[in-house]
């Protein structure tokens, strides 16, 4: 195929996040960094070193043709599978769970690879049974083993937010691979209770659903972080109290440069800030769903909205869960939150989609009549 040029609204809006989010972390996290390691730069110094590993990565991934992942999405898989059986075995327990491989002083999180690899394996199958979407063991069976296989050794971590996540956004795929709508029904209706049924193994989960309702019943427990998240959007008003004074950050909302910065990010530059983020984000998603539309073959698009459907449920995830629509979930804000991971990986499937966006369909312009020169 013919490569042409590549969008650049999506490479300029890449930047933009990427720059709101080095200078929210700075604010954010510069107290924490005083009070723990005596380095007000310390996050800071962190994120733009993994923003700069990930922008080199971006610029490497947009310049590698699509159709490339599909021709080793086996070898893929399995390097995933190994990953998360390496984690499960050997990797250390952090708060009640074992998600990171740490090499010295780096850490990495195997669930940001499978999100990706998940996202390829499903459009390449999709792509694979249009002659067959009429029949569901052969169609959905296939992908919902392999998908099952995964979302359990997330389960087994455990990262039920990331199970969560995986599995809708491959359920999207396979829809708009064109799935028949009475197969996806029944196959939701019997996951349904599967995902309800792993929410109540652990007491825990119980009880980050049970805050949700009602966060001042245990309001120095589980109901914490939620009512400090809320503490923080409250006073930002229109305009917020001004960059860098949020007083919630001051070691009492947990995680404020992490899973709850954009609690943070309400308190400082109010509506107006966090009004402009969502629109960003909102702007992203148009501007992907655009370029898979027009991508030259079905495996393109499908890709194209696998990535964009996992940036998408990620932000509503994590908007949901600061302002208490939904059980907290330690689901990062893709581009902003701090976190090597989620940030290079989220680097790396913009790439792709931009590499997507070098190979669009082209239109044809209608033929000028002579009488109409």
């Amino acid at each position: 195929m013919q490569r042409t040029k590549p969008d650049f609204w999506l490479i300029l809006l890449s930047f933009i996040l990427v720059g709101y989010g080095l200078v929210m972390v700075f604010s954010t996290s510069y107290y924490k960094g005083i009070l723990d390691y005596q380095n007000a730069y310390y996050f800071f110094n962190k994120q733009l070193i993994f923003a700069g590993i990930g922008l080199v990565l971006f610029f490497i991934f947009s310049n590698i043709p699509y159709h490339w992942y599909r021709k080793h999405v086996g070898k893929f898989l399995l390097v995933s599978l190994l990953m998360l059986l390496f984690v499960l075995m050997f990797a250390d327990e952090t708060n009640g769970a074992r998600r990171w491989i740490k090499i010295g002083s780096f850490t990495f999180q195997p669930s940001e690879f499978v999100k990706i690899v998940l996202i390829l394996y499903t459009a390449s199958i999709m792509v694979k049974k249009q002659e067959v979407l009429h029949n569901f063991k052969k169609t959905i069976l296939p992908p919902l083993t392999v998908i099952t296989i995964f979302c359990g050794l997330l389960v087994i971590q455990p990262h039920y937010s990331a199970t969560i996540i995986i599995f809708t956004t491959c359920m999207i795929i396979i829809f708009c691979g064109g799935a028949k709508l009475r197969q996806l029904f029944l196959l939701v209706s019997a996951g349904i209770p599967v995902l309800v049924g792993v929410l109540f193994l652990d007491q825990y989960r119980i009880n980050r659903v049970m805050a949700l309702f009602d966060p001042f019943s245990d309001p120095q427990n589980h109901g914490y972080q939620v009512i400090y998240s809320l503490y923080a959007i409250g006073p930002g008003g229109i305009t917020g109290v001004g960059l860098g004074k949020s007083i919630q950050k001051m070691a009492y909302l947990p995680e404020a440069h992490t899973d709850f910065i954009f609690s943070i990010i309400a308190e400082e530059l109010g509506f107006i800030g966090a009004g402009t983020l969502i629109i960003l984000f909102a702007i992203y998603v148009i501007r992907g769903v655009r370029i898979s539309l027009r991508a030259r073959d079905l495996f393109g698009t499908l890709l194209g909205i696998g990535i964009v459907s996992l940036f998408a449920i990620q932000v509503v995830f994590n908007l949901g869960v600061v302002t208490a629509l939904l059980p907290v979930t330690g689901v990062p804000l893709p581009f902003i939150s701090y976190g090597g991971s989620s940030l290079m990986f989220q680097l790396v499937a913009t790439g792709i989609l931009l590499n997507i966006s070098r190979y669009q369909a082209v239109r044809n312009k209608p033929a000028v009549k002579a009488d109409e020169k």
